[in-house]
């Protein structure tokens, strides 16, 4: 009798799994990385905006300007450290030379003394004469001269002119002088502020300077 032997055999094919499982994994993974990548996104823009946002808030604010109180004394240079030209703008012989005294004994430096080059007759008490850079010259001079008029020129430097009219009578004493000087005044300071500062000066009003400038033969031929 013979036996007969069988293979045995599996329990049928594996099943293999569905193509889309792989793809669904993979569009979840992309789906969650935009999903991340766009909060992250809005995020730092939001930031971004928030910061611009405060940046142009500080930039359309106003400037700061505040009104704080000084003296003349604090802020104006001393007289040894101002260049003066002293004109006679009067028929008055001698007027510029007597000045000149005063003032280079007061601690300014002389530099020219001489009739008014610009031929005018002043009625008042007399026109101080500076360019933008010596403004604050023309300030403290303006101590010296109350009632004369300021008068912006085209001038560089920092020299300044006191042209003398009729109505002057002498120089302020040194003790008033010092006691205006002493006086505390309304200042402005800050960014916001205009470009010049504001320096009270005696009685010294402003005026833009003469439209023309008269030729040399035109001037006084009195004295200085």
């Amino acid at each position: 009798m013979s036996a007969e032997f069988r293979r045995p055999t599996g329990g049928g094919a594996r099943r293999r799994r569905p193509i889309w499982v792989p793809i669904v994994i993979v569009l979840a993974g992309v789906a969650i990385l935009f999903a991340v990548g766009f909060g992250l996104s809005r995020l730092l823009n939001g930031s971004s905006s928030s910061e611009a946002d405060s940046i142009a808030s500080a930039s359309a604010a106003p400037l700061p300007c505040e009104t704080t109180m000084v003296t003349a004394a604090e802020v104006l240079p001393r007289s040894s450290k101002v260049k003066v030209n002293v004109w006679n703008a009067t028929d008055r012989v001698g007027l510029a030379s007597d000045v000149a005294k005063v003032l280079n004994a007061r601690d300014f430096t002389i530099r020219k003394v001489d009739n008014d080059p610009l031929g005018a007759v002043l009625e008042g008490i007399g026109q101080i004469r500076y360019g933008v850079n010596g403004r604050a010259n023309a300030e403290l001079l303006a101590f010296y001269f109350p009632g004369a008029i300021l008068v912006q020129d085209e001038r560089p430097k920092k020299v300044v002119d006191i042209a003398l009219g009729n109505a002057f009578t002498e120089i302020n004493g040194e003790a008033q002088i010092a006691a205006a000087m002493a006086s505390p005044s309304a200042s402005l300071s800050g960014p916001g502020c205009p470009s010049e500062p504001v320096v009270a000066t005696p009685n010294a009003s402003e005026t833009p300077a003469p439209s023309t400038t008269p030729s040399a033969s035109e001037s006084s031929s009195t004295a200085p």
